[in-house]
């Protein structure tokens, strides 16, 4: 037996809409979602951050079309 590994990149775009309180702005949501902050702060959004995710994985799920670009297999 060989073992292989397969690296398969795809590429799709997924758009979901969430509500969001009105002191929110569009570059912060962006930060929210890639979760790039210090930790203490991300821990005061993590639940608008996991209902981002949710909804995200929920909607890629839905979806499953997505173009295959490349597939690159190695042994190992």
């Amino acid at each position: 037996m060989k073992t292989f590994e397969i690296e398969v990149v795809r590429t799709y775009t997924t758009t979901i809409e969430v509500e969001l309180h009105d002191k929110y702005y569009p570059s912060y949501v962006e930060e929210i979602t890639l979760g790039n902050m210090p930790y203490e702060e991300w821990l005061s959004i993590q639940d608008i951050y996991s209902d981002i995710w949710d909804k995200l994985g929920e909607a890629e799920l839905e979806q499953c079309d997505t173009e295959i670009l490349t597939v690159k297999a190695k042994k190992l």
